[in-house]
């Protein structure tokens, strides 16, 4: 998918749009033609991915963040909190908190 190759670059629309062949207005048009919007499939991206790559438990919360096209976890976090009601990290965490042997 074009918008995930161009994460790490901010996936850009005029980007996306040039890749495609395309101008940024008539991107948009086409988009608004499907009743989608390009930060709504941007959005939709991020998201999956971010539900990804946390669960690999492999990176942390800022490596995902950049991974992901954002210059600060912080902009991450919100945006994760507001797609799924709970920062990445409580989304992570694993639900039993006992230690070991318990």
């Amino acid at each position: 998918m074009l918008i995930a190759q161009q994460l790490g670059v901010g996936a850009p629309m005029a980007g996306v749009a040039s890749a495609l062949g395309l101008g940024d207005r008539s991107l948009r048009r086409r988009l608004a033609a499907e009743g989608v919007s390009y930060q709504a499939l941007l959005d939709e991206v991020r998201e999956t991915l971010a539900v990804q790559l946390l669960e690999t438990g492999l990176l942390t919360v800022e490596d995902v963040a950049l991974r992901l096209g954002y210059a600060e976890a912080s902009s991450f976090i919100v945006a994760f909190r507001r797609w799924r009601g709970t920062t990445p990290a409580a989304y992570v965490a694993p639900a039993d908190r006992a230690g070991p042997g318990q």
